[in-house]
């Protein structure tokens, strides 16, 4: 099986998400798990957290400016860039107004 890194995306001017909308992402972790899909999962700290290392310095928060930020990611296994896709395709954040991007892990 291959592995393929699932980064979830999130508009940056929604602020934190919400219980029931972060519960419902605890429900897709454990089912994810059960099915033996994830490997590996976590959310991240919100963007104003972001540190950028730089040849000319460091800087506050992410070093481009986008709509959007990374909030979290987790690992899959799967037979193929379809079956990865398919199991990104469940994750809540779709409907809660993000994203997610999968790529291949190797």
């Amino acid at each position: 099986m291959a592995e393929f890194a699932v980064f979830m995306y999130h508009p940056n001017a929604s602020g934190e998400g919400e219980e029931a909308d972060l519960a419902e992402h605890d429900v897709y972790a454990r089912e994810m798990t059960d099915a033996g899909e994830m490997t590996f999962g976590c959310s991240l700290a919100g963007a104003d957290q972001t540190r950028s290392l730089r040849p000319d310095g460091v800087t506050d928060g992410p070093y481009l400016e986008a709509a959007e930020s990374v909030v979290g990611f987790y690992v899959v296994e799967a037979d193929g860039v379809e079956e990865a896709l398919a199991i990104a395709r469940r994750n809540p954040i779709l409907h809660q107004g993000g994203g997610v991007e999968i790529r291949p892990i190797g």
